[in-house]
């Protein structure tokens, strides 16, 4: 069983290898660097070992895409779970997402322009913010799926303008604006 087991971890450390190469490229150069050959000379290795765990690019890039949102999910739940207010809740939930973009600007790129993620993490927690929604607004579940939305848009549509800016480019902190957008947003649904 050893040489098996030694065999196992060999192929997982090659897989963590790659992923990190790739996402090594992405962030000093961006995605559209990463290639199968950047990848295999970055880890020393030919172009068919990165296929061996990879079929192609976009596969590789929906393994990272998937990671990304499983530690997303994993943060989330962390929060629902947490004896708040809603509407701490929903703002926690939200710094997730901000704080999360800021500390792996290009992961999140990649994860909310590459495609809709798949497995289980695409749509898990999605029930536990359906409820929260409706303890915040006392609507019923397709009354406040538009609200939903609406949270969706404002907090993927700022991160993603403020990530195109250094801080010292703007006259106000983006964060403490970020916030100030979420506070908005909950005093106009619990109004």
């Amino acid at each position: 069983m050893g040489h098996l087991e030694r065999k196992m971890r060999e192929k997982e450390n090659t897989k963590s290898r790659i992923l990190k190469a790739a996402l090594d490229i992405a962030i000093a150069e961006n995605w559209q660097a990463v290639t199968i050959r950047r990848i295999s000379e970055a880890i020393e290795y030919t172009t068919s070992i990165v296929y061996e765990h990879f079929e192609n690019k976009e596969a590789l890039l929906r393994e990272i895409t998937n990671f990304g949102f499983q530690k997303l999910y994993k943060q989330s739940e962390k929060v629902l779970s947490e004896e708040l207010e809603p509407q701490e809740q929903l703002l926690k939930l939200s710094l997730i997402s901000w704080d999360f973009a800021q500390n792996n600007k290009e992961l999140y790129q990649l994860m909310f322009s590459f495609e809709k993620p798949t497995g289980e993490f695409a749509s898990k927690g999605m029930f536990n913010i359906i409820e929260l929604f409706i303890k915040l607004t006392g609507k019923s579940k397709e009354e406040v799926d538009s609200i939903i939305l609406n949270w969706i848009c404002l907090r993927q549509g700022t991160i993603n303008l403020t990530l195109n800016f250094k801080e010292d480019q703007l006259s106000v902190k983006p964060r403490e604006q970020y916030i100030e957008f979420i506070n908005r947003f909950i005093l106009s649904i619990t109004s």
